[in-house]
């Protein structure tokens, strides 16, 4: 199961977002983009799914 985090933008501001980590060492890693409403419960599902398959999910 992910969690939420805080990232910094290019521009030197914060933003919140949602990490799901790989089971193991040395995934790949995936940029999950939400839709227009933001990072739901539907969303972290899939980045949660995604990273049980083997990924490091972002959702920025």
């Amino acid at each position: 199961m992910g969690a939420t985090i805080e990232f910094d933008r290019p521009d030197g501001k914060s933003a919140p977002g949602y990490f799901a980590a790989a089971p193991q060492d040395g995934a790949p890693g995936v940029v999950l983009i939400e839709e227009w409403w933001g990072v739901d419960e539907r969303i972290k599902a899939t980045a949660d799914r995604l990273a049980s398959h083997g990924f490091n999910v972002l959702v920025p």
